[in-house]
């Protein structure tokens, strides 16, 4: 099952199901803990460019999220997409990632790659 970093309580969402790329990658990073390697992540799919300026965004958004109370558009999670998407920091539509089997699967491989030797 995915972790979800959303706040306090069950927070409403989209069924995981309807998760496009985006949406279950933002759930299996740790948006409170480390918010460099959660953008790395987003980098390392091709989700976004790794850019200075976007990258303070998305620690910027991380924060506003947290005092965010929009529950019913999915949390903390569904605010920082909304604000990836309204940035237009993203590379391309998103594909559908049903459950988040494919983000699990990348993130697996990818904590793999970038662990110290």
């Amino acid at each position: 099952m995915l972790r979800s970093d959303s706040g306090v309580g069950v927070t409403p969402m989209i069924l995981p199901r309807y998760w496009d790329r985006l949406t279950t990658s933002l759930h299996v990073v740790d948006l409170r803990g480390n918010a460099d390697e959660a953008w790395r992540f987003l980098v390392y799919q091709g989700l976004v460019e790794d850019t200075p300026e976007g990258r303070r965004f998305f620690a910027g958004a991380i924060q506003r999220s947290q005092e965010w109370m929009g529950y019913e558009s999915g949390g903390a999670v569904g605010f920082i997409a909304n604000e990836l998407r309204n940035e237009r920091l993203l590379e391309f539509n998103q594909p559908r990632d049903p459950d988040g089997h494919g983000a699990k699967r990348a993130f697996r491989l990818w904590k793999r790659r970038s662990l110290p030797e």
